[in-house]
């Protein structure tokens, strides 16, 4: 069969490289790319974008798609001529791998722009506190990882600023009594939902409240509650979550551990 030649050829080039070095099979690279997004996802991090293993599972997909068109050509437009066994047997396996790798490497790059996204977000919606020159996503972004932070970050801002300082007209989505607030003030989207406020972490906090150092000189500031505090540069203190988080996403402050 056609597939088990390429797997022995495979097999047999592995072993005029040396006895020690581990042959590639069909499907390796694939399941390396799956791994690295798991290891992305838990991490937390955006990984630096195996272009060798992409092309080796791209080249696979063509070859097995090559493959399969050419074994399934005498079968196709007959009547009654049916594959043998073993034809049919290699038609399943190459398809199967041949959608594998497809999934393989669709998960790799929508992990990467989830990634990418989730940091967009976690920073407050702000590109230059994430995508800057010298940070550790930026470092690891490839020139289309770059191209899509840009569009996705120009496509929010000019979504948000879309909402301000315009009225809204007939068809919108809120009743007009809930245009307006208590003090007969129109209301616009933004201002009762920030998208670049704080991120989108829906999951609830551990603590309600948090150690957190000041690294910038902040100043007297008003809390929540209506206290009053000054926040000076290398000092630590014991505050709020509420009071700090949009501190801590502009880059004053910083939770201590």
């Amino acid at each position: 069969m056609q597939g088990k030649r390429n797997q022995v050829r495979v097999v047999d080039e592995g072993k005029k490289r040396g006895e020690g070095e581990r042959s590639t099979l069909l499907g390796d690279n694939a399941q390396q790319l799956v791994v690295e997004s798991h290891r992305s996802v838990q991490t937390r991090s955006l990984l630096p974008y195996n272009a060798s293993a992409v092309r080796t599972v791209i080249r696979e997909s063509h070859n097995l798609s090559q493959a399969i068109t050419t074994t399934a050509a005498p079968f196709v437009g007959t009547q009654g001529v049916q594959p043998t066994p073993g034809v049919s047997a290699e038609l399943t396996i190459s398809a199967l791998a041949l959608n594998r790798n497809k999934r393989a490497l669709y998960v790799y790059h929508q992990q990467r722009i989830d990634t990418i996204k989730d940091k967009f977000w976690e920073k407050g919606g702000v590109p230059s506190n994430v995508f800057a020159q010298g940070m550790e996503t930026r470092s690891n972004m490839t020139t289309f990882d770059e191209a899509f932070a840009k569009g996705y970050s120009d496509l929010c801002l000019q979504f948000k600023t879309s909402w301000y300082g315009s009225s809204r007209g007939d068809g919108d989505l809120m009743d007009e009594e809930d245009d307006y607030d208590d003090e007969g003030e129109p209301v616009q989207l933004m201002d009762a939902v920030d998208l670049f406020g704080g991120g989108t972490n829906i999951a609830p906090p551990k603590d309600l409240m948090v150690d957190v150092r000041v690294i910038k000189d902040v100043g007297d500031v008003e809390l929540l509650s209506g206290n009053r505090i000054n926040l000076e540069k290398g000092k630590q203190y014991y505050l709020p979550r509420e009071d700090v988080e949009a501190m801590v996403v502009s880059g004053a402050v910083e939770l201590v551990e």
